[in-house]
């Protein structure tokens, strides 16, 4: 059963994910407690967890604020993130998967592969794909059986972003949706010697190409923050 804190951590989460609280914006725990309807205790409990989870600051005498993380920031949770998933590809390779998870495994690789090859590519397989590869992700993580681990990468993919002049995006996977067809085609052959890496046990070869993997990402999309924030100073 969904706890009353649980169901107020998802909505708050969402909130500041989508933009609802602006980094550095104070979250006032009898202001929540009014406008969700709920008392203190699930508030301070879900202030506790996102705290946690790197996606709010305390400060003295003021308490909970929107986390502020700068484009450096971002660079620097790539890094982290490379080596995180590069150490879960080669755990989850050594380790090896079970029959049903190497069925789930492949089957998530053949859509991704069968999306990006076909002719069509508009917002719909664009979305699909992008759910699979959190998926993809995913089982990668859950197949280290380490819970830690696990919720040490999920932590680098939902930091928020901030430049000086207000342009905000995040450390996560709806980051894609930025790439053309191209960068696609490019991450999609990643995630195929990926898994075959894994399915071949090879985790040495895994971990390198999962390294590699982010650490591109993370270098594209930095400089599509960069160039849209030239393009904000540039404004009048």
């Amino acid at each position: 059963m969904v706890t009353r804190a649980e169901t107020v951590t998802k909505q708050l989460r969402a909130a500041i994910l989508d933009g609802g609280y602006a980094p550095g914006a104070r979250l006032n725990e009898m202001a929540l407690a009014e406008a969700m309807a709920v008392s203190r205790t699930p508030i301070r409990a879900a202030l506790s967890v996102l705290f946690a989870e790197g996606l709010l600051d305390y400060e003295p005498n003021c308490g909970y604020v929107v986390r502020r993380i700068s484009l450096d920031d971002a660079a620097h949770i790539y890094t982290v993130r490379a080596s995180l998933e590069g150490l879960a590809a080669r755990l989850a390779a050594e380790i090896g998967l079970g029959d049903s998870e190497r069925a789930r495994f492949q089957a998530t690789l053949d859509e991704m592969e069968h999306l990006v090859s076909g002719q069509a590519w508009e917002a719909e397989q664009q979305e699909r794909w992008g759910a699979l590869n959190i998926a993809f992700h995913g089982m990668i993580c859950a197949a280290t059986q380490n819970n830690y681990l696990a919720a040490s990468i999920q932590r680098t993919r939902t930091l928020p972003v901030l430049t000086e002049r207000g342009l905000k995006t995040f450390a996560a996977e709806r980051a894609v949706v930025w790439w053309d067809r191209a960068a696609y085609r490019r991450s999609q052959d990643d995630h195929l010697d990926i898994g075959d890496a894994i399915l071949t046990r090879q985790g040495t070869r895994a971990e390198a190409v999962m390294r590699e993997h982010i650490e591109r990402s993370g270098r594209l999309i930095n400089q599509k923050l960069a160039i849209r924030s030239e393009a904000l100073l540039a404004l009048p």
